[in-house]
């Protein structure tokens, strides 16, 4: 395993979030501009990353196949939620913190992350694999996440449902399982937009932290045991359900690293726009990323290599 991969890929995310705080401390952007910008990463370059995820991809996968991984994904997250939930709800707390840290321990970084650290442990094959992933967590996250984000669960709206990455990500399930594609000049385009999503939404990250006073950042002392579940309990569990059935070791070895991802970015993002508690929320963000660094080697020496 390429373990400069993972630090390499750590350092990047932290440098664009610095970048952010700079900025914010610095006034060149608002909480307002900062909000507009979360807006555009979360409807706009999100939807064109998941698409070219889908569309960059050269596999030679059946369509059988392609269901199939996309079944592991979806178990794999729902693994996560029968861990997360109870866990966090015995935790205690408020309804609305309960729902950001238990987005802190389902849903990881499977994008920015995810793609990089897996294509170094298994190659280039595991990229198609990853982007299958990327589809399902989408799905989740901008449904039930937004939901769980927000502290709406209890008066479920489909308004929220309604929203261009949602759409996108069921789109491209058809677009994978028939291996559809669309003309060069279109694919470059999304291509283009899509991968300014994952450093606009660090950037932001950083601003929303310059206007938090980072002492009171982990005043919510569930922070780490969601933390605790995120990089290490639920990976586990995900390797000892699936070594059961799965007897393609890619295919167990690409689950078990993308359950171990940290926090997924769009925590902030939808805490901004959805007003949930955005202390907690990049409080997650940064725990997760910083620890994944040691706990993800540990994870693939111990249970993948």
């Amino acid at each position: 395993m390429e373990l400069q991969v993972i630090l390499n890929q750590m350092a990047v995310l932290f440098l664009l979030m610095a970048v952010g705080f700079v900025i914010g401390k610095a006034k060149l952007i608002t909480s307002e501009g900062n909000r507009i910008f979360s807006k555009f990463v979360l409807f706009v370059a999100m939807p064109c990353t998941l698409l070219s995820s889908v569309l960059a991809s050269d596999a030679t996968i059946s369509a059988a196949d392609t269901f199939f991984f996309l079944l592991l994904a979806a178990l794999m997250f729902a693994i996560a939620f029968a861990i997360a939930l109870p866990i966090i709800r015995l935790l205690g707390g408020k309804k609305e913190d309960r729902g950001i840290l238990s987005y802190t321990a389902v849903f990881g970084n499977v994008g920015f992350m995810g793609i990089p650290i897996s294509t170094a442990i298994f190659g280039i094959e595991s990229a198609y694999y990853v982007a299958l992933t990327i589809v399902v967590f989408s799905l989740l996250a901008f449904s039930v996440g937004i939901l769980m984000v927000s502290g709406k669960g209890d008066s479920f709206s489909l308004k929220p449902l309604f929203n261009p990455t949602l759409i996108v990500s069921v789109l491209t399930i058809p677009i994978a399982i028939f291996d559809v594609s669309f003309p060069f000049i279109i694919t470059d385009t999304i291509s283009s937009i899509g991968v300014i999503a994952t450093p606009t939404a660090m950037i932001v990250t950083g601003a929303t932290l310059a206007y938090i006073p980072l002492k009171s950042l982990f005043y919510e002392w569930r922070v780490f045991p969601a933390t605790a579940l995120k990089l290490i309990a639920i990976p586990i569990v995900v390797w000892l359900i699936f070594r059961l059935f799965v007897t393609d070791e890619l295919i167990l070895g690409i689950l078990v690293v993308l359950s171990a991802m940290p926090t997924a970015v769009m925590a902030v993002m939808f805490a901004i726009q959805y007003n949930g508690n955005e202390r907690t929320a990049t409080a997650g963000v940064f725990l997760t990323t910083l620890l994944c660094a040691v706990t993800v080697p540990l994870l693939v020496y111990f249970l993948i290599i």
